[in-house]
């Protein structure tokens, strides 16, 4: 079998798709992984300034608001090269450059060119990102969904492994300019399936566009099978994501320096992310969406419960920070999986890349939205209150789900049906 072959999407289709997949999301998450994991601790080494590493979380920008162009994304395009191949490659090959041109600017003389060319970084893999998401879209049927999904929140563990350990270990010993030339040598070799192969063909029908013919951000986001999703998708996710970014400053207050909660990571919380990730996806195809979402709502909470506790005490050991880390990285791989499953199912079609780019933005923002409202509760009453306030909102959230649900089925009792005759006919 030559290498063409593994791509070929009759002989082997799921271990094609898988194969590629695992190539273009790795190829968005080594590089991010080494900003978002490496980059904070090589500047403090360097004594930087808490002010210059804080700005490095503007970088989320370019994936909180891909969507507002997301649109161009799916209507443009050069047939013969292929719908999505037209922007993943190229984009691709721009972040190899870009990451050759980051070996010339180390961030303790060049702080100002360095965190530009690592914004534009972001941007080209945000919009990368909106064709491997439509692309993956695209290609996967609804049996086959979860397990796209597993490989994309996968990707994001397995980038901070090596991205945030294995490089920042590099970095130590080769210094930052062959740090930044091992990465761009990285992602041009993990450019080349998408490259050597040819574009698979959508598995919906009528997905073959002209210029006109997409529907824009806000037009998908009015349709009635999104506007259903919406609020299934946030109410009982966003508090437990507010759950979970204030974990580490508690942490933090409670004696765990920065060095231990790093360690932690690397060694337990990022290893562990990556194996319940892999869980869930087989998880979720045996117990269903429904059951698979009560069963996170129900850890989520029993989490924060703890949490709570462990502020009452004023105290936290090692272990117990490191099974409540795991946990927490557990919970994030295991409920991008769900949601993006969900994504995936009311985005395929013609606007795949637009609507996947729209609700996964909108996954985002509305916790980054709260986060300063709940920072603000911390810091006038305390994580005690805190974590009491996140504990009633995800328990809310997560009844009023329900009732959402039962009231979906009452309207349209037919609705189980189709979902069980696509997956009858993705098999088949």
């Amino acid at each position: 079998m030559n290498f063409f072959s593994m791509f070929h999407p009759v002989r082997h289709p799921i271990a094609a798709k898988a194969g590629l997949l695992i190539s273009m999301y790795m190829c968005q998450t080594l590089s991010l992984g080494y900003v978002f994991g490496s980059l904070p601790v090589i500047m403090r080494q360097q004594n930087m300034s808490l002010k210059s590493i804080g700005a490095l979380f503007l970088l989320h920008l370019p994936w909180a608001f891909k969507f507002l162009y997301a649109s161009w994304i799916d209507r443009l395009y050069i047939p013969s090269v292929g719908r999505r191949r037209s922007w993943i490659v190229p984009l691709q090959w721009l972040a190899a450059v870009i990451l050759l041109c980051l070996s010339q600017t180390p961030p303790e003389t060049h702080f100002n060119m360095m965190y530009l060319l690592v914004l534009l970084l972001h941007i080209v893999m945000a919009t990368n990102d909106i064709a491997v998401d439509g692309y993956a879209t695209d290609i996967l049927y609804p049996h086959e969904r979860a397990w796209g999904n597993t490989i994309q929140s996968g990707a994001r563990f397995a980038g901070m492994m090596l991205g945030g350990g294995l490089m920042l270990f590099l970095h130590t010993s080769l210094g930052w300019q062959n740090v930044c030339f091992i990465l761009s040598c990285t992602v041009l070799l993990l450019s080349l399936p998408a490259v050597l192969h040819r574009e698979l063909p959508p598995v919906t029908e009528d997905v073959t566009i002209r210029n006109d013919e997409t529907m824009g951000t806000f037009s998908f986001l009015k349709t009635p099978s999104v506007q259903k999703l919406l609020p299934i998708l946030i109410l009982p996710t966003a508090f437990v994501f507010n759950s979970f970014q204030m974990r580490m400053p508690l942490f933090t207050d409670l004696g765990l320096d920065s060095r231990v909660l790093g360690a932690i990571m690397m060694k337990w919380a990022y290893p562990a992310g990556l194996a319940g990730t892999i869980f869930s996806g087989w998880l979720l195809q045996r117990i269903g969406e429904k059951s698979f979402l009560r069963l996170f709502s129900i850890t989520a909470l029993m989490l924060t419960a703890y949490t709570m506790l462990c502020a009452v005490e004023k105290k936290i050991g090692l272990e117990q920070a490191a099974v409540i880390l795991s946990l927490d990285n557990i919970l994030t791989g295991s409920i991008h999986v769900w949601a993006y499953t969900q994504i995936m199912s009311v985005s395929a079609g013609k606007q795949a890349g637009t609507g996947f780019a729209a609700l996964s933005s909108l996954f985002i923002i509305v916790p980054l939205t709260f986060s300063p409202v709940f920072g603000a509760v911390g810091d006038r009453w305390g994580f005690v209150t805190l974590y009491a306030t996140l504990g009633i909102l995800i328990l809310a959230g997560t009844v009023v789900t329900e009732q959402l649900r039962r009231r979906t089925n009452k309207s349209d009792p037919s609705h189980s049906l189709i979902i069980h005759r696509e997956r009858r006919h993705g098999r088949q």
